[in-house]
């Protein structure tokens, strides 16, 4: 097997959706592509089964039987390839297996009354003014902008802009956005950095950075950056485990409080990161592909390399599985579709999934999807999701 056959699966979605490509990703995609016939096939088959995805809004892949099938010729290239590769090989592999599509109800999704068809991806937020004043922003707020300390806040679908006025306070002064559970937000900030910010995060941030030799918010939660490059004055994102700094690059931070880890994953650019408690001038490096992972009880770090599409795809719509445990997946959908999820037994937790859906399926119909692949089931009571055998 060569190794062009081990394309990673997130270039092919960049390429399906038509994103702009490096160079460099051009070219693998190329030599990849025109290798032989049954490339070009997976990628149209490729192409038609997320379209369909996105069309009836939910679907899993099974991809355990092309594996087992191809096994056998491929388990001398395991050790040559990092789990990143070993995952864009499994999907290679669907031509081998079979698509699932989900078009009716189960009986794997107990509805004990009818609250489970939550509607997520809320626009309603809390932003916090520096002198203390609180807003309710949601698809009610009539005002356009807001000005407040010598700054114009402008007031979109979805999206915070900062704009700098002419006067410049002494002192600078922070808001504070907090996006509950099922909400999403974006904030563009006062030189052009834009962040996406996930479901039950919260972000503090000056509004303006005239005057500071550095550029630092902090989070609590997940976001995505696209910092605006200065170099004269860092980006840092500081959590409550470490500071992550940055000139000019797209990276992503899970930092929630329930989660073990803290993952920094790097897209483009170079970023250090500092674990708190160790010499403040000490930043790790990563590279684009590379995962940064803090276990907070431990404190043991650890850098992978990585597709970073799983890790970023929530901020285009997108719930990815890759061989992810139940109980990792259903903090991402209690947080979501702000529910409560409880195991009748705790093994239930250890049950592996691999698969791709939209975020705005409703909650009963994600349940049936999980249901189906891991032969468990859910009863739905109010906001409360119990996991059962």
């Amino acid at each position: 097997m060569s190794e062009s056959e081990f394309i990673n699966v997130s270039l092919l979605y960049r390429k399906m959706t038509g994103e702009l490509l490096s160079a460099e990703e051009q070219k693998a995609f190329d030599a990849w592509y025109a290798e032989n016939k049954e490339h070009r096939l997976y990628y149209k088959r490729f192409c038609r089964q997320q379209e369909k995805i996105m069309e009836r809004q939910c679907s899993r892949v099974d991809v355990r039987k092309g594996y087992a099938s191809s096994r056998g010729k491929r388990r001398r290239y395991m050790n040559r390839w990092t789990w990143r590769g070993i995952a864009a090989s499994l999907l290679l592999s669907v031509m081998l297996g079979t698509v699932y599509w989900q078009n009716g109800r189960t009986k794997n999704v107990q509805e004990v009354n009818s609250g489970s068809r939550f509607s997520p991806g809320h626009k309603n937020v809390i932003l916090s003014l520096g002198g203390g004043q609180k807003i309710v922003i949601d698809s009610t707020f009539s005002e356009k902008t807001v000005g407040q300390d010598c700054v114009a806040i402008q007031v979109e679908n979805g999206v915070l802009r900062y704009r700098q006025n002419t006067v410049i306070t002494e002192a600078p002064v922070f808001n504070e956005l907090v996006v509950p559970p099922s909400g999403e937000y974006i904030v563009e900030l006062v030189d052009g950095t834009k962040i996406y910010l996930n479901s039950d995060s919260r972000l503090r941030y000056p509004t303006s950075f005239t005057g500071m030799n550095e550029r630092r918010v902090f989070l609590e939660g997940e976001a995505y950056f696209v910092v605006y490059r200065d170099e004269k004055r860092p980006f840092i994102v500081e959590t409550l485990q470490e500071e992550v700094k940055v000139f000019g690059t797209e990276f992503n931070v899970m930092a929630y409080r329930d989660e073990d880890v803290v993952q920094t994953t790097l897209v483009k650019g170079s970023v250090g990161i500092n674990v708190k408690g160790e010499r403040k001038d000490v930043f790790r490096r990563i590279v684009p592909g590379e995962q940064f992972r803090l276990h907070k009880q431990s404190g043991e770090v650890r850098i992978e390399t990585v597709d970073v599409f799983p890790y970023v795809a929530w901020k285009d719509g997108l719930f990815v599985a890759r061989n992810d445990d139940l109980e990792s997946i259903m903090r991402k959908v209690a947080r979501w579709y702000d529910v409560e999820v409880f195991y009748q037994n705790q093994g239930l937790k250890e049950k592996r999934f691999f698969g791709i859906m939209k975020k705005q399926t409703c909650l009963d119909e994600v349940l049936e999807i999980i249901a189906k692949a891991g032969d468990v089931q859910f009863n739905v009571s109010g906001r409360t999701v119990i996991v059962k055998e």
